[in-house]
């Protein structure tokens, strides 16, 4: 371990906190995490580790909190997924989320928060960031809007539900110069993963001519029905997709 911490070439102080905040956060798994240190893969992977959890423990100082150990149903996965993450936007996403699981209570969301943050690329993460800051605008103007038209009960613009306030397809579009296509892979991504909700699609109906009345005779007519799905590639924030990204940010 100590060869890991000496290669990154930080000051000392900074990385004997480091090295001492990973031992009480990783407890009995700090000699197993050291032994991985066997070939130059390896050796990249805990760097990205050591890089990630020296964010961390700067982050848990800033607000001065304490790390609690974690158990092995997270940690494992926590350690297997941090450590191929070489991107900045997701190593600082991988520090603020080990921050907000290691200073709060257990509650069963760890593992499902870590798949699903070692499931986004960079370029995703900064796709939900955008669509985070979209839902807080058109948050804003749905409760003013209220207020001006008189409807609703929400006393201020947090109250507004989710399924309230939509995000449109284009606007992820024009911000990051996609294609539809891309568009379209990276919104159904976001989709699998819990993070959004498509808008429900319309149905129109044709009845035919539903009047039964013939020379002012009723008269039995078979009518024929017919049924137009409208798609819409819009969506929303889910409640856990609004969760996630809470925990991925920095407090």
């Amino acid at each position: 371990m100590k060869e890991i911490i000496d290669s990154l070439n930080l000051p000392k102080q900074i990385l004997d906190k480091t090295e001492k905040f990973m031992s009480k956060l990783l407890g009995p798994s700090i000699k197993e995490f050291g032994e991985l240190y066997a070939d130059n893969v390896r050796f990249r992977r805990l760097k990205n580790q050591v890089k990630i959890f020296n964010k961390t423990r700067e982050l848990l100082d800033n607000n001065g909190l304490e790390p609690r150990e974690l158990n092995l149903k997270t940690l494992v996965p926590l350690l297997e997924k941090a450590s191929v993450e070489e991107s900045e936007i997701l190593q600082n996403k991988w520090s603020s989320l080990i921050a907000n699981i290691a200073s709060t209570p257990e509650n069963g969301l760890e593992p499902k928060l870590i798949n699903t943050l070692g499931s986004l690329s960079a370029l995703e993460a900064q796709i939900l960031d955008f669509i985070y800051k979209m839902y807080l605008i058109n948050r804003i103007k749905k409760f003013e809007q209220s207020i001006k038209n008189l409807w609703g009960n929400w006393k201020n613009e947090s109250d507004v539900p989710l399924n309230y306030v939509l995000i449109l397809f284009k606007s992820v579009k024009e911000k990051f110069n996609l294609t539809d296509e891309f568009t379209s892979i990276y919104i159904d991504n976001l989709e699998s993963l819990g993070l959004i909700r498509f808008e429900e699609p319309e149905i129109e109906i044709d009845n035919g001519y539903p009047s039964g009345d013939v020379f002012g005779k009723s008269v039995e007519i078979e009518l024929d029905v017919s049924a137009t799905y409208i798609h819409s590639d819009n969506f929303y924030l889910t409640t856990y997709g609004n969760y996630f990204i809470k925990q991925c940010k920095v407090k």
